[in-house]
């Protein structure tokens, strides 16, 4: 029985995989942080019967609840302090908060490697985002030129997403298409009309209401364009890449990110 405490419970992420993990009969959900619905039991806010586990916002509640991996679902603020507390007190750490700058990426990595627990951070627990981003990464040496277009919902806090912002990254390693914004002769007549420039790929980031998750990579060449495109239209759509990453954490060094490192393409 692995004993989780779910960080950002209240969420609407948090939430619906808590929902799911309540199902799993080898997974006990020993309890959550969050700001909101304090001392709440997390089965009745999670629409099941009470497990008598509830809703913290203290760090020393979830200490003493003694949980082997922590589940996090926040923002990359309380994210980075949580992981860092986590590696202080040697608990494993499933991370699902992106707007991470390199520079937390780099700290964070530097902690984990000096502490006794894991970090596993995922930008984007969909396995079929993760395939994109792959497909993506094999097509680019073939194109001229890339971009990338993500849609969120209007609630989300960072721009651009976690997934573009890694997918502009796998390209890069294969192919710089560009290391100008602009192309020779170009001007916008509009400031930020092309969009964000991340090693080589623009990226342009859409925000509505009604968007879950979805992204396009488009790339193109003489006569022809090639468009991948992955759409989340429901929050479980992560769940199997959750529920993966908690039955894997255990064969993983002590920093590792991205769901690619624990499925087979």
């Amino acid at each position: 029985m692995r004993k989780i405490a779910v960080f950002g419970v209240c969420g609407r992420m948090g939430s619906a995989i808590t929902k799911e993990l309540l199902k799993e009969k080898d997974i006990e959900i020993v309890g959550g942080f969050d700001r909101i619905n304090i001392g709440k039991d997390i089965g009745e806010f999670a629409g099941s019967a009470k497990i008598f586990s509830t809703v913290s916002d203290r760090y020393e509640d979830i200490k003493a609840l003694n949980p082997d991996i922590l589940l996090d679902f926040t923002n990359s603020e309380l994210s980075f302090n949580t992981i860092n507390w986590a590696v202080d007190n040697s608990t494993d750490i499933i991370v699902g908060s992106t707007g991470f700058t390199r520079d937390m990426l780099e700290k964070i990595e530097n902690k984990a490697q000096n502490g006794k627990s894991r970090v596993f951070i995922v930008p984007n627990f969909s396995i079929g985002a993760v395939i994109m981003m792959e497909l993506a990464a094999i097509a680019a040496k073939y194109f001229d030129s890339c971009e990338i277009i993500e849609f969120h919902h209007n609630k989300k806090k960072d721009a651009p997403s976690g997934t573009a912002a890694l997918t502009a990254e796998k390209i890069k390693a294969v192919k710089t298409f560009s290391k100008e914004r602009l192309y020779s002769g170009e001007s916008e007549t509009l400031e930020g009309s092309r969009g964000a420039f991340s090693d080589g790929v623009h990226i342009h980031s859409v925000r509505l209401n009604g968007f879950l998750a979805h992204q396009e990579v488009i790339m193109g060449t003489t006569g022809q364009t090639l468009t991948i495109r992955h759409d989340s239209i429901d929050r479980l759509t992560f769940y199997p890449g959750v529920i993966l990453a908690i039955r894997k954490i255990n064969t993983l060094s002590n920093f590792t990110y991205g769901l690619d490192k624990i499925i087979e393409i």
